[in-house]
């Protein structure tokens, strides 16, 4: 098992377990579980069979592979958005949205270690920088976000 796959599968649904809804976050606008929904999003949406990519990938999706081959740090970025920007909430509660979390992460590891992925806004990217992706961006939320496990 990949460090990567360990703080995916095993640290995240202990970290969760310290997120309660009044959870105060260090920077942005999510609440709890908005970051919670997001992070479901993101997992299962990346992960889809979008086909095989373009012959041309745009400057975005390049952009974007680069970024996650370099294994580059994620960094809140202010906006202009409010809270009325927030997504409407999908689930009934916080407790609802953690349980989905470990389903999400189990789409990842649904592929062989071999298979190739093609996003429409991430480009191509091995399994391996997927998961490493998934690994900055749960790391990101859940620790630089939310604060949790930090000590």
């Amino acid at each position: 098992m990949s460090s990567y796959q360990s703080f995916l599968v095993d640290e995240v649904p202990v970290l969760l377990k310290d997120l309660d809804p009044k959870h105060r976050r260090r920077f942005g606008l999510m609440t709890a579980q908005h970051m919670v929904e997001h992070l479901i999003w993101v997992t299962k949406s990346s992960v889809k069979d979008f086909g095989l990519p373009p012959d041309q990938l745009t400057e975005g999706q390049k952009s974007f592979m680069q970024f996650v081959k370099k294994g580059a740090f994620l960094y809140h970025r202010p906006s202009n958005k409010s809270q009325d920007d927030l997504p409407v909430l999908k689930m009934s509660n916080l407790e609802e949205a953690v349980a989905v979390i470990p389903s999400a992460v189990a789409r990842i590891y649904s592929f062989p270690t071999d298979h190739i992925f093609f996003n429409p806004m991430m480009g191509v990217l091995t399994f391996d920088e997927m998961e490493r992706f998934h690994y900055m961006h749960f790391k990101y939320h859940l620790q630089h976000q939310f604060g949790l496990g930090l000590y």
